[in-house]
């Protein structure tokens, strides 16, 4: 299973008793691949051509009512998971839709949320060590005020996700893009942003600036101008 249906795959599963979803998924497969194919083509990368498809696509129980209309089925609205204070440690949540789900305040370490759809998911207060989100969808999500220093997120996607009041000392977000992202009071000892790409993140009152990595980082001229009054070592960034 590639990459394009293992996404498909995720954001469908609260549709799966829907007559049709069937059909949909394998047109929405191929639509997605076609587009995809389409921006490497135009020279994008694959991660970044990934992410450019993935964000066209639009409400999904809409898409689903859309693709079903004038049949008998019905439609069956999507599930939103409440984990809230709960023993999770070491969950395989791998490739799942958890979309808009609550973990707040649940202790979550060690657990494997590779590939799963968590956009919109809150996290507030958790237990997030050695947690794994690579390849995770945390568009939105709400993981303010917990322990991330030893959680992975190789190629997540993190735009306008809320990591305000966390601690991420030594996480390693090397060639990531943040979009919106909010690093708000966050502590930074050690954490690696090189060759990562910012557009309007918030670094206000974040600790130890001057102790993360930014070597090669592309960021807009206001976040430049919050890590400079950090005394962040900004030498070798494009400002754009």
């Amino acid at each position: 299973m590639n990459k394009i249906e293992r996404y498909v795959d995720g954001i469908l599963l609260p549709y799966e008793n829907t007559h049709s979803v069937g059909e949909l998924k394998e047109e929405l497969n191929n639509n997605l691949q076609e587009k995809l194919n389409d921006f490497i083509e135009q020279g994008y990368d694959e991660d970044t051509a990934f992410k450019m498809t993935v964000n066209s696509i639009g409400d999904v129980s809409e898409m689903v009512e859309e693709f079903s209309e004038g049949t008998e089925e019905e439609q069956v609205e999507q599930k939103k998971m409440d984990f809230t204070k709960m023993d999770l440690r070491t969950s395989d949540f791998k490739d799942v839709n958890l979309q808009g789900s609550e973990f707040s305040k649940s202790d979550i370490r060690g657990s494997d949320f590779t590939g799963a759809n968590l956009s919109k998911a809150k996290f507030a207060s958790c237990d997030l060590r050695n947690v794994i989100f690579n390849h995770a969808n945390l568009t939105g999500a709400n993981l303010s005020k917990t322990d991330l220093s030893k959680t992975s997120f190789k190629k997540t996607v993190l735009d306008e996700t809320d990591l305000s009041y966390s601690n991420l000392s030594g996480v390693d977000f090397e060639n990531h893009t943040f979009n919106g992202t909010s690093f708000y009071q966050s502590g930074l000892k050690g954490t690696n942003f090189k060759n990562t790409v910012f557009r309007n993140v918030s670094f206000k009152y974040a600790y130890y600036c001057h102790k993360a990595n930014f070597d090669g980082a592309t960021m807009d001229k206001v976040t430049y101008a919050t890590l400079n009054r950090t005394k962040a070592d900004l030498t070798n960034v494009t400002i754009i």
